[in-house]
């Protein structure tokens, strides 16, 4: 069930879809043509969660389908957090057959719970024929979480066919979204959403690491609501636009600031110590990349300015009924559901 090729995908020419299910809003997108070299966005749609109940998530992915007039019940999902590790390890040289049974001994090393509890699945990157070692990617995600995902999407009347995993879904539509970057920069890829945010970096068109971390958009939504005692709702307008309150906001929302930064420090460290090179530029995307005082605060923290990308820019939007001034709004918290309309189910 996992699979996470992140080079293009051939084959079927019926509509994907991709769902993406958030812990604060449901996303879903339909896309016609989607190996073709420039797909058309049918539909999308974006559906408030009530609540983090299993009831609240099914209620949001049936009125986000209904929304968007879906043209198949078939979808491709992605997970993410604490219950899905992936890591690249150097395996000796060995048969298919030889890997498939080796590679669970080794992701032990790297699960803080029972391997027995999880679903396992690999890659083999490269071959290194000089020293004769394998490079392998694997994924390694706890049973009870895709038990979950599949439950609620099947009780919403929908059928995963692919279950990706969220940091090679937002590698395989940034490499869609920009075919001819050079092949000797690091590209680190930063999609935050309401609970987790997802870094990816990429360099030659390869993914070559993965990690999510338990800071999100809601994090600094309840920072300003805190300490302004303001309700959510009001505090997530002021995170996105604070007007005249910028200085106030920031005060707010440092703290967590600080606390995602450091949480990207030692992914980024471990790459810059494993590769010999540093991240050269850095891309945001998701919910949470217009929050107030971003691109500064990480020009501060890294050296980089962040680019604000949109995942759909790459797709032909002019035959779609999605209104202009909706998609101009939502587009960045599309890249995951837009990466999984890439998948071929």
């Amino acid at each position: 069930m996992l699979n996470f090729d992140t080079k293009k995908q051939q084959g079927k020419t019926k509509n994907r879809v991709g769902l993406d299910i958030g812990s604060h809003s449901v996303k879903v997108m339909e896309v016609s043509g989607a190996s073709s070299e420039r797909p058309r966005l049918a539909s999308l749609s974006i559906k408030h969660v009530a609540d983090r109940s299993p009831k609240a998530v099914i209620d949001a992915i049936r009125e986000a389908a209904e929304a968007a007039k879906l043209s198949t019940k078939d979808v491709a999902i992605a997970l993410s957090g604490t219950s899905v590790i992936v890591r690249f390890v150097l395996m000796p040289k060995m048969t298919d057959a030889e890997l498939a049974s080796a590679i669970k001994f080794e992701a032990e090393k790297f699960i803080p719970f029972n391997i027995n509890e999880c679903i396992v699945d690999f890659k083999v990157i490269k071959k290194e024929e000089r020293d004769n070692k394998l490079n392998v990617l694997f994924v390694a995600a706890k049973k009870e979480l895709i038990d979950e995902k599949l439950a609620v999407v099947e009780e919403a009347g929908l059928s995963a066919k692919v279950v990706d995993v969220e940091g090679f879904v937002l590698t395989n539509v940034f490499l869609r979204n920009f075919p001819s970057l050079s092949r000797d920069k690091n590209y680190a890829l930063l999609d935050i959403g309401a609970k987790v945010t997802n870094l990816s970096i990429v360099r030659a068109g390869d993914i070559c690491l993965v990690r999510d971390m338990a800071v999100g958009s809601l994090d600094f939504t309840s920072a300003i609501a805190n300490s302004m005692h303001i309700d959510p709702k009001m505090a997530e307008e002021m995170k996105l636009d604070p007007k005249e309150k910028l200085k106030d906001i920031l005060s707010c929302t440092r703290p967590v600031f600080n606390n995602l930064l450091d949480e990207m420090r030692l992914p980024l460290s471990y790459y810059e110590n494993q590769c010999g090179s540093s991240v050269d530029e850095l891309y945001v995307s998701g919910g949470g990349a217009g929050i107030a005082g971003l691109e500064n605060v990480f020009q501060e923290g890294f050296g980089l300015k962040p680019v604000i990308w949109n995942p759909l820019q790459f797709m032909d939007v002019s035959e779609s009924n999605v209104d202009t001034a909706f998609l101009d709004k939502t587009r960045s918290s599309f890249a995951i559901a837009a990466g999984l309309a890439l998948r071929e189910i």
